[in-house]
């Protein structure tokens, strides 16, 4: 039953909002006020999961593990955040700003409907926009120049790919009822001269879901 109420979501335009609110590789909360429910994470035997705990739009905690059984490592703990957002708007250009006094990083985000410019501890600049039904990213730490496109057979899946033409990520959405499920894969490119062994090296794979 949960097959048949699933249906495939256009990759873009969630993706486009998962890249505004994305940090350190952590689901925030999406400016279309989605607030993701949980993630979980696996890599060559390494697991990762985070649960977010809310009262309304009000993240309370996160519940977090982590485990390598290879190495007989498992780790549990609960975090609670201070991030504090505020936002305006001037004309069509919304502000968010993050802060986090306790962990000491702040990042700002600019946002159109169609562009997203995020200043990280203004050290880091990323900027995506949409043009032709593309996402483009531009990174300012290793002057990259990427883009993000939806596969011509699946409206759902996008890929985002490196100028030497490398997959770098793909991404696939479905929706199961009020739940957005974001699906994707990091490609693990790096030539190893010696295998990594478990829980090192290798894809990432990882599932997000939201509900509204």
């Amino acid at each position: 039953m949960a097959f048949l109420n699933a249906h495939s979501v256009d990759c873009i335009r969630p993706l486009f909002d998962y890249f505004a609110t994305n940090f350190e590789n952590n689901a925030l909360v999406m400016p279309g006020e989605i607030l993701p429910d949980s993630l979980y994470q696996e890599q060559n035997g390494l697991v990762y999961t985070i649960k977010y705990h809310w009262t309304g739009t009000h993240l309370d905690s996160l519940n977090l593990y982590q485990s390598c059984l290879a190495h007989n490592v498992e780790e549990r703990s609960t975090y609670i955040p201070d991030w504090k957002i505020d936002s305006t708007k001037i004309g069509k250009v919304k502000k968010y700003d993050w802060k986090s006094p306790k962990d000491r990083w702040h990042f700002t985000v600019y946002r159109t409907k169609d562009s997203v410019y995020v200043d990280k501890d203004k050290e880091l600049h990323q900027i995506f926009y949409i043009k032709n039904d593309t996402i483009h990213e531009v990174n300012s730490r290793n002057s990259r120049n990427w883009i993000i496109y939806r596969d011509s057979n699946n409206e759902s899946k996008c890929t985002r790919k490196s100028e030497k033409n490398l997959i770098i990520n793909t991404y696939e959405y479905e929706m199961n009822g009020s739940t957005l499920i974001q699906k994707s894969i990091k490609f693990d490119h790096n030539r190893y001269i010696k295998a990594p062994g478990p829980c090192m090296g290798g894809n990432e794979y990882t599932t997000i879901y939201y509900r509204k």
